[in-house]
């Protein structure tokens, strides 16, 4: 982008698409002042300190695939991806009571299409009527309904139920934090598509530090050497509070419609994460271990993710699309239950157990329309229509990005 005769740019929300915005504009010139309500920056990916522990927690473990392109080049804009960790080639680890721990893996030295048909045959009570499912669904991927739900499209492709169980039931809850009955196929559709392309797409990687460290502060601090004006703890209530030439808005929708006064209602999901950390080590099976037919679906061992040597061995649960209304201890009490199941064996009472539900984790994939905007305001809002990716980080980065080039278009048109 080309200089900008230093326009004054506002951005409200300091999470991800906020920090991006921000981060392009100033690149470009502009002066840029960001307000963020919270005492810290990051929105959903900011990470907290927990005395009693000792430790850096995210609200929850972040899985970041090859196909977060916009994510790891903002990366490595800002000098940070050594601190994320990659797969040499995608493996999924899965575990149910009846067939115990086997792995989905695509093989590195065949294409990856083949590598995912082959991995699907081999799995337990799978074979060729996998295969034969997959092979469906890559010929329907295109010229989905808007509205047709990932379960209706997994009925019009007779897929079986084990590969349902196993492999797309996982990806849906996993990617778009929504259960199949509900979820929009065809954004569901891009995220296999897109994800799937290559082994490089495909593989998954995860961050070696916390998001506040790990992705926040490297970002932060190339707004700051950019000469970025940051304010913590301010609320904008009103865009009439802000002199500025253009606005950003980097918000979830249901923030945004608050602050533009717009009675609408978003639909969000919740997601549950209940960490958990014991003095006695616990030898799991894999570092990212899926569980199926159980409550929580994901377990991961964030202390083998951090690389961390000594103390407490923080393992996390993960309950995607939770709308459970049961109690907290009742939910911990089955997370304990169901990780026994697995490893066999009795588990030691943890030292330290804490319980996060992000009631708002994930704005759904709908199609709500447009927003009619002053012609100085621009979006970056987290409102995923259908076709769309869905709520991720990689979304977030996305929006940040087309703001700032929309801001930069204004200025080109109106100078």
């Amino acid at each position: 982008m080309e200089q900008s005769n230093a326009k004054r740019v506002a951005v409200v929300g300091g999470g991800i698409a906020g920090l991006t915005a921000a981060l392009r504009l100033a690149e470009s010139g502009y002066q840029v002042d960001l307000f963020e309500a919270a005492p810290a920056l990051g929105g959903r990916t900011k990470s907290f300190y927990d005395e009693e522990v000792d430790e850096w927690v995210d609200n929850g473990p972040h899985v970041m695939v090859g196909a977060y392109h916009a994510t790891l080049k903002l990366l490595g804009d800002v000098n940070a991806l050594q601190h994320v960790r990659w797969q040499s080639s995608l493996t999924l680890s899965l575990w149910d009571k009846e067939r115990g721990l086997f792995d989905l893996k695509a093989v590195s030295w065949l294409p990856v299409n083949i590598a995912l048909i082959w991995a699907a045959y081999r799995l337990p009570e799978h074979g060729l009527s996998s295969v034969k499912a997959m092979l469906r669904l890559a010929m329907t991927m295109v010229n989905r309904d808007e509205e047709q739900t990932v379960q209706q499209w997994m009925d019009e492709m007779k897929a079986p139920k084990r590969l349902i169980e196993d492999m797309l039931e996982v990806l849906c809850l996993g990617v778009m934090n929504e259960p199949m009955q509900t979820a929009n196929a065809k954004t569901f559709a891009r995220v296999l598509a897109t994800s799937f392309s290559s082994h490089k797409n495909a593989k998954m990687g995860w961050f070696n530090k916390p998001l506040s460290q790990a992705l926040v502060a490297p970002i932060a601090d190339k707004l700051r050497s950019l000469g970025v004006n940051m304010e913590l703890r301010h609320s904008v209530r009103n865009l009439g509070e802000l002199n500025h030439d253009a606005v950003v808005l980097a918000l979830p929708a249901f923030a945004r419609n608050r602050l533009l006064g717009i009675n609408e209602e978003v639909e969000t999901q919740a997601i549950t994460n209940i960490h958990l950390w014991f003095e006695e080590r616990i030898a799991l099976p894999n570092m990212m271990q899926g569980m199926l037919g159980t409550y929580g679906q994901w377990l991961f061992d964030v202390s083998a993710m951090m690389k961390k040597q000594g103390g407490l061995q923080h393992l996390c649960v993960i309950i995607s699309a939770d709308e459970s209304d049961l109690p907290q201890q009742t939910l911990i009490d089955l997370a304990l239950k169901e990780i026994e199941m697995m490893l066999g064996k009795k588990l030691p009472e943890p030292k330290k157990v804490r319980f996060i539900r992000e009631k708002r984790a994930t704005v759904l994939v709908r199609n709500t329309g447009s927003v009619d905007l002053p012609s100085h305001v621009f979006d970056a809002v987290e409102a995923p229509s259908s076709g769309q990716l869905p709520a991720t980080i990689e979304l977030a980065v996305i929006s940040g990005e087309k703001a700032a080039r929309l801001v930069h278009l204004s200025h080109k048109i109106n100078t």
